[in-house]
């Protein structure tokens, strides 16, 4: 394969959605340059809350800052948010944040853009107040880049939405699940650990669960302290359960294993009602984050939290998602996950 050249606005902000696979929205999207070539690609929600601006921009310079073949960087801010003649631009205060930031880790920004629905257009114009003039969105599509990487085959999906099976609960699913949870209740410590044990079964051999092992795997996990043994079970690595969820450990994780996991975590979705699906949707949403995949983590926490709106787990994930909070396995070439 040819090596991607990069020489305009149009071609960086294709190369982005190309690089993530979907078309950003209310997102930072940064790209490394390594001397000549391309390095990661970082997308995360833009802030909500200004509080936390300098704590978000740290966050963000420190990914790049560990890639030490990392020489500049390539910012886009992709947001609703009007911007265009006659609005101030906004997120002034998170960009000369994040030129601070990623100087102190010895990083240049070299160009920053800001990206609308319609058009897009260099975010350090001559005036401080406003953008500099706006090329239509429609001119990526003619870009030199953008050609070459549809021709070889690459595509941008409009967004990077969830995916959630279609649910097939019965009545009497429900029913059985909230009778796993009374006898886990009465007999907690034996029932959980053979519910874990069941868990760790199906996925080491990659095992079809029967009906009734997917009810009891629904079940358990209504039980805060066995859904987070079985997260830290998931990567198959002996590490602290901490550092484990976090993703912060030095060894990779099993990559496989975790697909496994993600794949029975949909098959219970199948089967749960509304009451018992925050627990699936919330895990998948925690894998996702593992895997650098933060729009689509911060979309299963919308739906998990619809479910159940006071879901611990799923509101702090939330809120580390909106502060730019990235995994550790995600920050280091040698334990990120690669799609199958």
């Amino acid at each position: 394969m040819e090596p991607i050249r990069i020489s305009s606005p149009a071609d960086a902000i294709s190369y982005m959605g190309h690089s993530l696979g979907y078309w950003p929205q209310e997102s930072l999207v940064c790209v490394a340059l390594e001397g000549m070539g391309l390095g990661p690609t970082l997308r995360v929600n833009l802030p909500s809350n200004v509080d936390f601006v300098e704590t978000y921009a740290e966050h963000v310079a420190q990914f790049f800052g560990r890639d030490h073949d990392a020489t500049a960087m390539l910012v886009a801010l992709f947001t609703h948010l009007p911007w265009a003649r006659g609005h101030s631009k906004p997120y002034i205060p998170l960009v000369h944040e994040l030129k601070q930031q990623f100087a102190a880790v010895g990083v240049l920004v070299r160009s920053v853009w800001i990206v609308g629905p319609t058009s897009f257009a260099p975010y350090d114009g001559a005036n401080p107040t406003s953008c500099g003039n706006e090329t239509p969105i429609s001119a990526l599509e003619s870009s030199t880049l953008n050609a070459e990487l549809v021709y070889q085959g690459s595509v941008i999906e409009p967004s990077d939405p969830v995916y959630i099976p279609r649910n097939t609960a019965t009545k009497e699913d429900t029913i059985s699940v909230e009778t796993a949870m009374r006898a886990m209740g009465s007999r907690t410590v034996e029932r959980l650990e053979a519910t874990r044990r069941l868990w760790m079964d199906l996925v080491d051999h990659d095992s079809e669960p029967t009906h009734e092992e997917l009810t009891e795997l629904l079940a358990g996990l209504q039980f805060v302290g066995l859904r987070d043994e079985i997260l830290a079970d998931m990567p198959g690595i002996d590490e602290p359960m901490a550092a484990t969820l976090f993703g912060a450990t030095h060894e990779a994780p099993q990559w496989d294993r975790i697909d496994s996991s993600e794949k029975l975590l949909r098959q219970l979705l199948t089967i749960a009602a509304p009451s018992h699906a925050a627990a699936p949707l919330t895990m998948l949403g925690h894998i996702c984050w593992w895997k650098g995949k933060g729009t689509a983590a911060a979309n299963y926490m919308h739906v998990a939290l619809t479910f159940d709106p006071g879901y611990h787990l799923a509101r702090l994930l939330d809120q580390m998602l909106d502060a730019g909070v990235v995994s550790g396995w995600a920050q280091h070439k040698a334990t990120a996950y690669r799609g199958r």
